[in-house]
């Protein structure tokens, strides 16, 4: 209800932005009002004359300047909320002291107004409002004409500084009004494309759920049928026996295969990867009477897509090597969610691993490709010959989710 109100506030609609792009520029915009900072200390520092024992002002506006980037570098340090306001704020204030050195030094040809620029930039990169920020520029544009006039000479129209001035404003709206166009294109690429990507998660959703009504249960039905077969062939025919055991444990295989797909839609619906694990594991014991458990560690921060499928395709290939190669008695799953990482474990008590098992199929090639894809790490440890396997990915928690 609160979001509703919020987004119905005409003020909030006008001013909004994405809190990705808003913290980054946030933060874009700390190192460079460091660098200017240092950049006018080191003058000011060599220069004595340009501020002592007149204009001791700039110290005072250097000082303005280092508490309040101060400010908003110790919140982004501090991993503390930065909204659409905060940047309002940084960019009304950048505006004010960038005036204020200007009334300070009185001259026209001061270079100290090219600092707008990137301040307009700034701004036009967080708020896409074309019209937001064509008035932010003109309210620039009015107060730096005043502030030229007012506080100094002014431009010299016989030795044509007019013309300097039109070219000075002319390039601040330039600036501002390009950087917008651009990031407006780019928003809408990034919406389109997130669009497609919700509309191929709902096709996901559907087919996992088209599977799990129609393929799944016949695949089930046909497994149990099956095996009564192999019941009731008993020892009467050894070679009838055989085919059937191994027409069984494949019917097992594929059963399993086709929960891919349907615990794979839960994660697009935005289930949390421990649930999900929780119960694929659970089906798994159950499909192939393999005892298997799973084991979780620490909360589960708030993870990309891309990271609770690329674990949940490792777990599944993970398991599905351990039925189909290590003959298993006994299976561990472990989610462990650590301060700077989330590992995922698949521990067996099998035969372990041939030497050239990463050539063999494409099972392993798979899970290094999910690992990557996730953004972390494929770590495989066997004993050899009877020594057991344990197959794990460690992905570094993403900065500003979980407070990672």
């Amino acid at each position: 209800m609160k979001v509703d109100t919020a987004m119905r506030n005409p003020l909030v609609r006008l001013f909004r932005a994405d809190p990705d792009v808003v913290r980054y520029v946030v933060r874009v915009s700390v190192w460079g009002r460091w660098f200017i900072w240092l950049t006018g200390a080191a003058l000011l520092a060599r220069r004595s004359d340009l501020w002592y024992p007149e204009n001791t002002e700039f110290v005072f506006l250097s000082a303005s300047l280092a508490a309040i980037n101060g400010v908003a570098h110790h919140r982004l340090l501090t991993h503390r909320p930065v909204t659409w306001r905060w940047m309002l704020a940084l960019s009304a204030l950048d505006i004010a002291l960038i005036t204020a050195f200007i009334a300070v030094s009185g001259r026209f040809d001061h270079f100290i107004f090219v600092t707008y620029y990137p301040a307009l930039a700034m701004f036009a990169v967080v708020f896409p409002s074309l019209w937001l920020i064509l008035g932010w520029v003109t309210a620039t544009a009015v107060v730096y004409c005043l502030v030229v006039v007012v506080a100094g000479p002014g431009p010299d129209l016989e030795a044509g500084q007019d013309h300097v001035l039109a070219a000075r404003l002319s390039v601040m709206y330039l600036i501002a009004v390009g950087a917008g166009l651009i990031v407006r294109f780019e928003r809408s690429e990034t919406l389109a494309a997130m669009a497609r990507e919700r509309q191929a998660h709902r096709e996901r959703i559907d087919l996992s759920q088209s599977i799990h009504d129609t393929t799944a249960q016949t695949a089930s039905m046909i497994g149990l049928g099956i095996e009564g077969a192999l019941k009731l062939a008993g020892d009467s025919n050894p070679r009838l026996t055989e085919r059937l055991a191994a027409t069984a444990a494949l019917s097992r295989s594929t059963t399993w295969e086709l929960r891919r797909p349907i615990d794979m839609g839960r994660i697009f619906e935005g289930e949390e990867l421990a649930r999900v694990l929780d119960a694929h594991t659970a089906t798994f014991a159950s499909i192939t009477s393999v005892p298997a458990e799973m084991v979780r560690s620490g909360d589960e921060p708030e993870l990309s897509a891309e990271v609770r499928t690329g674990l949940f395709s490792i777990a599944h290939n993970a398991l599905a090597n351990a039925f189909l190669h290590a003959r298993a008695g006994r299976i561990v799953v472990r989610l462990d969610f650590e301060t700077d990482s989330v590992r995922l474990s698949v521990s067996d008590d099998g035969i372990g691993l041939p030497e050239d098992y990463a050539g063999r199929g494409r099972g392993f090639s798979g899970m290094e490709r999910d690992a990557r894809r996730a953004g972390g790490r494929l770590v495989v440890e066997s004993g050899g010959r009877g020594g057991g396997t344990t197959i794990a990915c460690v992905v570094p928690r993403e900065p500003g989710r979980g407070g990672g």
